[in-house]
């Protein structure tokens, strides 16, 4: 897809006066209980499993956050340790972020989805009370203690940075309201989100997830809801070429564009992916060198997409 110079120019005038005026308001961010207790029992659940990421940065601190648990009567401890249970069978083997478990995310946020399984839903009404009691309120302040850093930033640079990303992606800025779920704790990345509709969780606890790296983060989630041009076009040549590429492709791109983005914004902002050495990691690590070569050239306006992802899908 190219788009011309004076039509892109007005695209990213638009979004920038919408963006300015809209922003804030289409950002709904929440601080929920349920939502909070549901990835909690989650990651507790995980850990107990044993997997892979229960050491992640983002999640390791659940299974410590125990402060006056001891001092619970011993029935509630066993409720608690039942909900755990609970989730670590019927939920801790999924991928929060995909699959059945995305149903039981827009039901906790209180979006319409079918009915949460009974399992879940036993486990979360048995932990509820103590929950509510014990983890909410200091939970509960810590997400909002985070999202008084945030929004700030989001207004001050929030419309600067959605037309450089409508113009780098050659796509729309979404138009739908852009739900975020503050959470303690999320996933093993501490972020992550769901299309349809977007919900967005985020950690507020995750050291990686503070500051200008949240804005980052932020935007990096908003952008997999602008990835259809670069999708599209990594299809259409991987087809070409007889080729079967990894959606980390795409996340690659993602990457490297949102942190790009905040970089030109914020000169002192170093790019997440840079910060965290998630250049250093498997598939991603495996595109860094041709994005370098052949995608930030595009950004640079020396060359197309089209040029850009050739290059990357002929060297993958």
């Amino acid at each position: 897809m190219r788009i011309c110079g004076r039509i892109l120019a007005t695209l990213c005038f638009v979004v920038g006066a919408q963006a300015q005026t809209d922003l804030l308001q289409q950002f709904q961010f929440e601080s929920q209980l349920r939502p909070n207790l549901h990835h909690f029992l989650y990651d507790l659940a995980r850990a107990r499993n044993g997997a892979l990421d229960r050491d992640r940065v983002a999640v390791r601190r659940a299974p410590l956050d125990m402060e006056g648990f001891a001092a619970l009567p011993a029935e509630k401890r066993k409720l608690w340790e039942e909900a755990i249970e609970a989730y670590r069978v019927h939920a801790a083997p999924l991928d929060i972020g995909y699959g059945k478990l995305v149903d039981v995310n827009y039901a906790v946020a209180d979006l319409p989805a079918p009915e949460i399984p009974a399992e879940l839903a036993g486990a979360l009404a048995k932990a509820d009370p103590i929950y509510r009691d014990l983890w909410w309120p200091r939970h509960d302040a810590a997400n909002r203690a985070w999202l008084r850093e945030l929004r700030p930033r989001v207004e001050k640079f929030g419309p600067k940075i959605v037309p450089q990303l409508v113009a780098a992606f050659q796509h729309p800025w979404p138009a739908a309201p852009l739900l975020v779920e503050i959470v303690a704790y999320a996933n093993f990345g501490g972020a992550y989100m769901t299309e349809d509709p977007p919900l967005i969780a985020m950690s507020s606890l995750d050291e990686e997830q503070q500051g200008d790296d949240a804005l980052e983060e932020l935007f990096h989630e908003c952008s997999h809801l602008m990835m259809g041009t670069v999708d599209a076009g990594l299809a259409k040549r991987a087809k070409a070429l007889g080729k079967e590429l990894s959606r980390e492709v795409s996340h690659a791109i993602l990457f490297y564009t949102v942190g790009e983005v905040l970089r030109r914004t914020l000169p002192e902002h170093v790019p997440y992916a840079v910060h965290y050495g998630l250049w250093q990691r498997g598939a991603l690590g495996k595109c860094y060198g041709l994005l370098k070569l052949y995608w930030q050239p595009y950004l640079e306006g020396k060359s197309s997409m089209d040029e850009a992802l050739d290059g990357i899908v002929k060297g993958l």
